[in-house]
């Protein structure tokens, strides 16, 4: 893929992301809006941003449209508003996770909405709401409530990762399984039939995002006390061949699946514009620890890699172009 092409590309994920800020405004405020205000809950700031414009955004040109591409079709309106719910629903299930700590009894008690009323927050009775509002314009498939099931328990599995002696074998194999799990959650929302080799690579396309997750989030999870690839690696060396790997397999995995190959390299290509921030960031953290011996002294300004920097746009415009052809 040549400069041109990855312009072309990262100008269709930027049309891709105004059309669907309208539709969130449109479609998805409103009713968030009405729901809060009929529970008299107040979204925080953080909240409202991850309601009303990361996870639904994310997920929805990053995620299902590059799924689609295999299919040599986009998101239809009806696949958008379920997702577009189901996106604020998954974001106030890992607060309850993350960030409040509940544990599996309780999530599962949300899940098959058997909580007493006593016991219910605000935040349940909005993620209760919400299902009534999916519900209205869609009857959740048997395929979708296993995949929430299996995605919630590896979301919660995931807090092993607070342990700090916990190994890179075990950090790599829940972050396949959670993310992975999770991306098949978002595949169950379409109206597709897919086929094993399609999950298999929409499986590993979790996994790889969730590298690069953890890579622009270094600072962040390195103060929470998340152990994430790159901290327990050896190294950043280690770390970036093992991403490395990752982004190949997927790439083989595309190409594996039954539909033309244009639409399968176009699948590679529109991918490795977000993964490209992955190599960046490496080559962002490399500096930190060769600076520092190791990451655990280094500042948040060595941690965190800032795309307003052109120079980091630039090279994120030749990583784009090198992982496209990665084999």
């Amino acid at each position: 893929m040549n400069y041109l092409q990855v312009i072309y590309f990262g100008a269709e994920y930027g049309c891709a992301a105004y059309k669907q800020m309208r539709f969130i405004k449109k479609f998805l405020n409103p009713i968030v809006d009405k729901l809060c205000s009929q529970l008299d809950y107040q979204l925080t700031a953080r909240e409202k941003q991850k309601v009303t414009y990361y996870y639904p955004l994310f997920n929805h040109i990053v995620n299902c449209e590059n799924y689609l591409i295999v299919k040599g079709r986009k998101l239809n309106i009806d696949e958008s508003k379920r997702l577009a719910i189901i996106s604020v629903m998954a974001t106030l299930y890992d607060d309850l996770i993350d960030e409040e700590r509940w544990d599996k009894e309780q999530l599962f008690a949300v899940f098959n909405r058997t909580m007493p009323k006593e016991d219910q927050t605000k935040k349940v009775k909005l993620i209760f709401a919400l299902d009534d509002e999916l519900k209205k314009i869609w009857q959740p498939t048997q395929k979708y409530l296993d995949a929430l099931r299996l995605s919630i328990e590896w979301q919660l599995i995931s807090s092993k990762q607070l342990q700090p002696t916990i190994s890179l074998d075990e950090v790599l194999d829940i972050s396949k399984q959670k993310c992975g799990n999770s991306s098949l959650l978002w595949a169950s929302i379409m109206d597709e039939n897919w086929n094993e080799n399609d999950t298999t690579f929409i499986y590993q396309s979790g996994f790889v995002g969730q590298l690069v997750n953890d890579l622009m989030d270094a600072f962040k999870d390195r103060e929470d006390g998340v152990k994430t690839f790159v901290f327990a690696s050896s190294s950043i060396k280690e770390a970036k061949e093992i991403f490395l790997k990752e982004c190949s397999k997927l790439h083989q995995l595309v190409l594996n699946c039954d539909a033309p190959e244009s639409f399968r390299i176009k699948t590679i290509r529109r991918m490795a514009g977000i993964h490209a921030f992955g190599l960046v960031s490496l080559e962002h953290l490399q500096k930190a620890e060769s600076r520092y011996g190791n990451l655990a002294k280094a500042t948040r300004k060595d941690l965190v890699t800032d795309m307003a920097f052109w120079s980091n746009k630039i090279k994120l415009l030749k990583y784009a172009s090198w992982l496209a052809k990665l084999r």
